[in-house]
């Protein structure tokens, strides 16, 4: 005989034990204890109050099903309030409004499959919920719940926008919504017809590639209300001649300050490579500023407390400060979020960014189980990004340089400029490619790029890589001259005084060499991120072997 199935629309609460494993692992009677109290004192008591229903218990978590989504959102917040008083215990809850089949031995449905992924975006004591739970909300349970973006959650094909809320205690003044950018209409000149569709197709894709970004939310400012936007991006375009200059402007909408201003000159003899080139330099620039101000917001948030998508951000900033230590914090904040969620694509490849980074800033090798853990972490990465142009930048900096890979990078270049045709990085990694293929004046033209990036961190460390490019192609002249730019920029840098003087020593300057050694002499040996362990071909090995001794004595 068949079984009954039974289908109904529902309002679905998919909760969670935040770090269930560890705590089980470390105390397993308190932490059944804990789960009982839950169930009998705190969670549980909140739920049935406002009227849900447990559908089902999980051991480290609950699907609730409620008929109000007022009720439903109501109560995960006060659950969380309540929860407050409870030392080490931290619940994630996500809502969502889906479809749910129930029979004799269990329930299922895609409603419940998405709160799932929902509630492995909140943070740690708050509640993440659709934008179809948010768009039936009204009055104070709308207003306490803030924008976090646009997010593409694991087996859902379109993204999802999301809206967050946490207690009181986690929010100041400058925490709220995810960093959003309306973007206005270019002004241009002259005003003719030609210039108005250059203006209008740059637009359109600032807007197209900004909105890419997970945890970013773009909006039309000629569409719509924007008084509640991070920022304005103003932008104009002017066309002389063959030449072009698109300026751009980043306004805090708060106090109505300026925060960037750059312009971007080039060529339009051909169009189609002004708009590409100027979009390039542009949106890399746009990436910068925006996970600047991302990680001041949250900056007062203890990282125990962040979601997975804010820790990202943190690490992101914290690999902008370019020290050993930061890119420690980093690459700990990628291991926690992945103890929060370990299948989060981008979150793997962050990881194993950093993981490489920091080898090469010793100028070690990755461990071979560490090394064969992130190759399993960044084949899943692409697999739930393959429209990320990051994560197949990420493996293909891994292969290249922890795998010698050389095929396999070149096709995850392709795939990241498939995925986005500006994506900046692209050429730090097929520079490396060419460095390791012996094409050194290739790289060193790869590398050129990032020179007139004045305002990114990274810069240092794409001069050094240009520096020893250029070494390597016999232009010892030329590598000084970047190399001393690193340098100066970073006075502290060991590594990079050594290279200085051993370029200089190259090419007659000994007046310089001398000089950078005493300098380099004078400071500590510590690990460089700005001048981590580059690629080179065979024949100049020795050069990597003087700059590891740098760091160590031998």
């Amino acid at each position: 005989m068949d079984e009954i199935m039974q289908s109904r629309l529902a309002v679905i609460m998919f909760a969670d034990i935040v770090g269930f494993s560890a705590m089980m692992e470390a105390d397993q009677a308190g932490t059944v204890r804990i789960v009982r109290a839950l169930r009998s004192d705190t969670f549980e008591p909140v739920i049935t109050a406002h009227g849900g229903q447990i559908l089902k218990r999980l051991g480290d978590g609950w699907i609730i099903g409620f008929a109000s989504v007022a009720a439903c959102v109501d109560a995960a917040m006060q659950a969380q309030k309540a929860l407050l008083s409870v030392p080490g215990v931290h619940l994630r809850v996500g809502c969502h409004i889906g479809d749910i089949v129930q029979d004799d031995e269990d329930i299922y449905g895609s409603g419940i499959n998405i709160a799932e992924r929902i509630q492995a975006e909140a943070p740690p004591g708050g509640v993440m919920v659709s934008e179809d739970v948010h768009r039936q909300l009204s009055g104070a349970a709308a207003g306490a719940l803030r924008e976090a973006g646009v997010f593409r959650l694991k087996n859902i094909s379109a993204p999802v926008r999301l809206y967050q809320w946490r207690p009181a205690d986690q929010t100041s003044a400058n925490t709220g919504e995810a960093t959003s950018i309306a973007v206005a209409a270019i002004e241009y000149a002259p005003r003719d017809a030609d210039t108005a569709s250059i203006a209008g197709d740059l637009r359109e894709q600032l807007f197209v590639r900004l909105s890419r970004r997970t945890g970013i939310v773009v909006y039309d400012a000629s569409a719509r209300d924007v008084g509640d936007a991070t920022y304005d991006l103003r932008s104009r375009l002017r066309v002389a001649g063959d030449r072009g200059r698109l300026s751009l402007t980043l306004v805090l909408r708060s106090d109505g300050r300026p925060v960037w201003s750059e312009s971007y000159d080039r060529s339009t003899a051909d169009i189609f490579d002004f708009c590409d080139g100027v979009l390039e330099r542009a949106e890399s620039d746009l990436r910068l500023q925006t996970n600047a101000f991302d990680g001041d917001r949250l900056a007062h948030i203890p990282d125990e407390a962040l979601s997975v998508s804010e820790l990202r951000s943190r690490a992101a900033q914290l690999f902008y400060r370019v020290s050993y230590e930061s890119w420690i914090h980093g690459r700990n904040l990628m291991r926690r979020a992945l103890q929060l969620n370990p299948g989060d694509g981008v979150a793997l490849a962050m990881l194993a960014e950093a993981e490489v980074m920091l080898a090469a800033a010793r100028y070690e090798q990755v461990p071979q189980d560490l090394s064969e853990e992130l190759a399993r972490g960044l084949d899943h990465a692409v697999e739930q990004n393959p429209g990320s142009d990051y994560v197949f930048w990420a493996r293909g900096i891994f292969r290249v340089i922890c795998t010698d890979d050389i095929r396999g990078a070149r096709a995850d270049l392709e795939s990241s400029r498939r995925n986005n045709p500006a994506y900046t990085e692209a050429h730090e990694l097929e520079g490396h490619i060419l460095m390791a293929e012996g094409d050194c004046a290739g790289a060193a033209r790869q590398f050129e790029v990032f020179q007139n990036q004045s305002q990114n961190p990274l810069l240092p460390n794409r001069l050094f890589l240009n520096a020893v490019a250029l070494y390597c192609d016999g232009r010892a002249g030329e590598a000084m001259t970047l190399a001393r730019r690193a340098a100066d920029v970073r006075p502290g840098d060991r590594v990079l005084h050594a290279m200085v003087a051993r370029a200089a020593r190259a090419a007659g300057d000994d007046e310089t060499a001398d000089r950078y050694r005493a300098r380099a002499d004078g400071l500590d040996r510590a690990p460089s991120i700005c001048a981590r362990a580059p690629l080179v071909p065979e024949a100049h090995h020795d050069l990597v072997r003087a700059l590891a001794r740098e760091q160590r004595p031998g």
